[in-house]
């Protein structure tokens, strides 16, 4: 009964009945004694300081990384110094006035340009990014077994038991020891042992994206082709970080944020991804509203 009351409660719920997630939660001010001690000293909350972190990455997107308590933005910058996201952009394309939009990708996708992007030089630097470069692994594992339980299996686990319900029906019905027998017996059999042998090696490659770098004549832009589509439209056009505080998402399912930085004249984009930081620096940052670089 309970169980069914739950499963009935879960078939009500709309977004609109979904009370806000408690984030005041996730920070203990009240258990480390900060929130005491802001009440007491309301200005002592690390207005005025500048920290610099060196760690696997911070999610820009995270509410309580976003605005100091006297209303600046709360993150500066992020570098990746270790080039795991950098892609090659000088390969250059050129078009030809607005009716001339659309450019090849790398992927050999055409990627169809915006008409409001302005772009005084029409040239337009391209290159290419594999996801799984930035991806952490929970979220590359997450994208494979969502493959193989939704794609693979569906497709592979028919073929599989047919190929042995057709083995089994063989060799209960033709079983006379002829060599044409033998032979089709021996096609059947490894037709099986081949699908089995394919059972669990369902990895993929995962997301390709191409990357466009351009100068708006005012300063340089990027986009990452998330639609792997072409369609830069339905994609975000992003300034550098430093510059505009701009984030994005490769996806409503990863909820995985990226911001970018441009170097080299637009030859070189940086794809600045999130890694996970360690709890108990995440915590100082929350309690803080120091500002980040």
């Amino acid at each position: 009964p309970l169980f069914q009351k739950m499963a009935g409660e879960s078939d009500s719920l709309t977004l609109d009945s979904l009370k806000p997630f408690p984030h005041h939660c996730l920070v203990p001010k009240r258990e480390t004694g900060a929130e005491r001690f802001l009440t007491k000293y309301p200005e002592y909350d690390g207005r005025g300081t500048i920290i610099a972190i060196l760690d696997t990455g911070l999610d820009p997107a995270a509410p309580g990384l976003q605005y100091t308590s006297d209303g600046r933005r709360k993150i500066i910058d992020i570098v990746d110094t270790s080039g795991s996201g950098d892609v090659d952009t000088s390969l250059i394309r050129k078009t030809e006035g607005a009716n001339d939009r659309v450019i090849d990708g790398i992927t050999g996708r055409k990627l169809k340009i915006p008409n409001d992007w302005q772009n005084p030089t029409q040239e337009w630097h391209v290159g290419i990014k594999a996801a799984f470069q930035l991806f952490p692994t929970a979220l590359k594992n997450r994208i494979q077994n969502k493959f193989a339980t939704k794609e693979w299996a569906p497709a592979h686990t028919p073929l599989l038991v047919a190929a042995e319900k057709q083995l089994e029906k063989f060799e209960k019905t033709k079983n006379d020891g002829s060599l044409k027998v033998q032979l089709e017996k021996e096609d059947l059999q490894a037709r099986v042992d081949i699908l089995n042998s394919l059972t669990g090696k369902n990895s993929i490659a995962g997301p390709v994206y191409d990357c466009v770098v351009f100068h708006d004549g005012k300063s340089w832009s990027a986009v990452v082709d998330t639609s792997e589509s072409g369609e830069l439209e339905t994609c975000t056009l992003l300034k550098p970080f430093k510059e505009s505080g701009q984030y994005s998402k490769f996806g409503t399912e990863d909820q995985f944020s990226y911001s970018v930085n441009i170097h080299e004249e637009g030859n070189v984009l940086s794809i600045v991804t999130n890694g996970v930081l360690m709890v108990h620096m995440l915590l100082l940052l929350l309690l803080l509203t120091s500002r980040i670089i």
